[in-house]
């Protein structure tokens, strides 16, 4: 879903498609298309750079910190963080809704006769959450609501509820359901609900998107006394393979594939690498990099969490100082806290190794976007004080991705990319 953080633009006027199966698919799979949001604006860069460190709780790069001391807009926003520098660390839970980088939403049936609403699809956490009549009236901007009393198979969770607080302050609570949920051709008849009462405004602000459904594994969700399973872990049985597949482009909608895998959405080798069992995010290991597809390949052991919630590539220093050496013109920007370069600059090529795999991620790819006239943020940044690196949407749209919930492994392609 996503090539870009947080969707502040309010989308009006939406053509919504829905969920249609492609021809020839075997029984019980299905293809699930995203919806792009037309009216969509970036986030301020740094932003999301903040956000995507506090997403997985990890310790703040002191030049973030900077940043946020220096900058006055990242200061207005992030100053909980200066509270607690002397301490090197940060309060923040490990998973986050994707809803800062909702470019694209899938279409989710929920209750009976079903109710429509339209949900960020995200691999880095583990809770299906929406908008609803429950939610406190003031935080409510346009969203499309999930109205329990609507549905003739509601049933209220006495006694469970859910909290989630993000590093930036933002967060949402509420109260829990059982009812019918449908995603393309499949549906489980009991699955948790988390309905939202209360939601920061950051989080209102967002009206493209009414939640988030979220498919890492069933441990990482928030719901207590009584943790939940996942709406892909409820449907694994009735699915013809227990996996989906991730196809996301540049600048367009792309699609997920529930059930199977598609062999022409990909070129080449289909590498499967085994995830962190002790993870229930969908982490795997990396066994080397290279800069541009001339240069040297590094043999380098690291390990990276797959998030389609997560825009940026993040990985560790030596790799950003080893690709930005090769950009002239890039430096770090202090007040910005990220690595710029100019925009015309001449961006080489990525590549991340498995074994003998080789998965590339094209140049102009790694474009972040505008900084200002005349330079832009890089795509791969730091992902120092975090315990893994984050592999977001810089590196899955340019990849075919499999996620396999049976196998417990994520395989990686390369896919036709588009020419700069």
């Amino acid at each position: 879903m996503k090539t870009t953080l947080a969707a502040l633009a309010i989308a009006q006027s939406m053509q919504w498609v829905d969920a249609a199966p492609l021809s020839g698919q075997a029984k019980g799979s299905f293809s699930l298309p995203e919806v792009v949001n037309t009216k969509y604006q970036s986030m301020e860069a740094a932003s999301a750079m903040i956000r995507a460190h506090a997403k997985y709780g990890g310790t703040m790069p002191p030049r973030l910190m900077k940043a946020i001391e220096i900058n006055p807009y990242l200061h207005d926003k992030f100053k909980m963080f200066l509270a607690t520098a002397g301490e090197n660390k940060t309060s923040v839970p490990a998973y986050n809704t994707p809803w800062y980088d909702s470019q694209y939403v899938v279409p989710v049936q929920i209750g009976t006769p079903p109710q429509t609403v339209y949900l960020n699809l995200d691999t880095g956490s583990s809770d299906l959450w929406t908008f609803s009549t429950d939610t406190y009236p003031p935080q409510v901007q346009g969203q499309i609501l999930y109205d329990a009393r609507r549905s003739n198979t509601s049933k209220a969770l006495s006694g469970e509820s859910w909290n989630v607080r993000y590093g930036d302050g933002s967060g949402a609570s509420g109260i829990v359901y059982k009812d019918r949920v449908q995603v393309g051709k499949t549906f489980f008849d009991q699955q948790a609900v988390q309905a939202a009462v209360q939601v920061s405004s950051d989080i209102s602000t967002d009206a493209f998107a009414s939640g988030i459904i979220g498919l890492a594994l069933s441990n990482a969700n928030t719901v207590r006394p009584t943790r939940q399973k996942t709406y892909l872990d409820n449907i694994q049985s009735t699915l013809e393979k227990p996996l989906f597949t991730a196809n996301l482009q540049k600048g367009k909608a792309g699609h997920y594939n529930f059930g199977f895998v598609d062999t022409s959405e990909y070129v080449g080798l289909l590498k499967y690498v085994s995830i962190n069992p002790s993870n229930p995010l969908w982490e795997v290991n990396i066994s080397g990099y290279r800069v541009d597809r001339q240069g040297k390949y590094i043999e380098k052991k690291w390990n990276g969490i797959v998030d389609t919630g997560t825009t940026l590539l993040l990985v560790p220093d030596d790799i950003v100082d080893a690709y930005y050496s090769q950009v002239e013109g890039a430096a770090f920007d202090d007040y910005q806290g990220m690595v710029v370069m100019p925009c015309d600059a001449e961006l080489p090529e990525f590549t991340f190794g498995i074994d003998g795999f080789r998965g590339h991620i094209p140049g102009h790819y790694i474009n972040y976007g505008q900084a200002n006239e005349t330079h832009c943020f890089g795509g791969i940044q730091t992902s120092q004080g975090i315990p893994f690196a984050v592999l977001g949407d810089i590196l899955i749209k340019a990849q075919f991705v499999v996620f396999d919930l049976g196998g417990k492994r994520v395989g990686f392609a390369d896919k036709p990319t588009l020419p700069v």
